[in-house]
């Protein structure tokens, strides 16, 4: 049998499951089930509406890499009520009650189909805007996002969070660096591997590739990790192409992008560069001549904007419920604000 590899790419790592849980909501509010269809995936997903007699401004949640509930991020949600907004958040594909499995090679423009149906589909319910629905997303929903904005014309505004500045395989290999640093790897070695990773998927040949992949499966602290657990042999082999999602850039899109976008970094974040990801969209939405933009770096939090002492994976990995709970309280406070201004224009 020839010997494979696997390679872990994670537009950035599972969300962990004790960000889920299901917190009291303490605004008043109405919940209904919602499902529809959107290819051969069944959604089933969660409305939650804010207990006044008049039509709504919607907010669509949409998840991060990995395993996901309709019960995610209730703080959040809350939040969200109180600046008069419907939430909506599904189970995804898979999980929960949703149905269906998504390729490996087209994942992201899966999940854009779905957000792109799930808005067909509230445009039509009695409780929300038409005409003011927008998207709120964290992590890998930051190529999400832009996938489905570009198919429609019905997504009014965008909150972004701990997303992409570069593309996936750039950012995983980010997110290796940090990693093997707090792991106890020196910032030379750290970079050394971050290199390897982004040129073993640029490799146009067999040598070239395990010139590249050899040096991250033979350390040791990295294969523990599980980024490069294996190796292809040359039969088996081949280059990756140039138009694979994990070489999608969402800026792209960002740059000609128009509708009010608010983006959140946390400076500790070790799974997406904040300080180049923040550059990054405010550059690309200055290019695009956007009229209502807002770019927020948030000292001592880290990918989902909780506050934090290293944003290391080892951390939040100790993390209790409870502490999962403790986001940086500007975080929630201008989300707030901004979404109530939104709603009086």
């Amino acid at each position: 049998m020839p010997t494979r590899h696997r390679i872990t790419l994670p537009f950035f790592l599972l969300l962990l499951l004790c960000i889920t849980c299901s917190a009291q909501i303490n605004i008043p509010h109405q919940r209904e089930t919602i499902t529809f269809q959107s290819g051969n995936f069944k959604i089933v997903g969660e409305l939650r509406i804010p207990e006044t007699d008049k039509n709504h401004p919607l907010v669509i949640m949409v998840h991060g890499d990995g395993p996901a509930y309709r019960t995610y991020f209730a703080k959040l949600k809350e939040s969200m009520l109180r600046a008069g907004y419907a939430t909506l958040m599904w189970d995804k594909p898979g999980f929960g009650e949703s149905t269906g499995k998504f390729s490996k090679e087209k994942r992201l423009a899966e999940r854009a189909s779905i957000l792109v149906d799930a808005v067909k589909f509230m445009k039509k319910h009695a409780a929300i805007d038409s005409n003011r629905i927008g998207v709120w997303g964290i992590s890998q929903a930051g190529f999400v996002m832009p996938l489905a904005i570009r198919q429609t014309d019905d997504i009014k505004f965008m909150i972004a969070v701990g997303c992409p500045g570069m593309n996936g395989i750039d950012q995983t290999a980010y997110l290796i660096r940090k990693q093997l640093i707090f792991e106890g790897l020196s910032e030379e070695e750290a970079q050394q591997a971050e290199t390897h990773f982004k040129q073993l998927f640029t490799a146009k040949s067999f040598q070239e590739y395990i010139q590249h992949a050899k040096p991250l499966y033979d350390n040791l602290t990295q294969r523990k990790l599980g980024f490069v657990s294996a190796l292809w042999d040359e039969s088996n082999w081949k280059p990756h192409a140039s138009d694979e999602e994990g070489f999608f850039n969402p800026i792209e899109i960002i740059e000609a992008l128009t509708i009010p976008v608010l983006t959140f970094f946390g400076e500790k974040d070790t799974q997406v560069d904040p300080f180049q990801g923040a550059e990054a969209y405010k550059k690309a939405l200055e290019k695009a001549g956007n009229q209502n933009f807002r770019v927020e770096l948030i000292p001592n939090a880290d990918h989902n904007i909780i506050l934090c002492k290293t944003g290391s994976m080892k951390e939040r990995n100790s993390r209790n419920r409870k502490e999962w709970q403790n986001y940086a309280p500007e975080y929630l406070d201008i989300m707030e604000k901004w979404l109530k201004e939104l709603a009086e224009f």
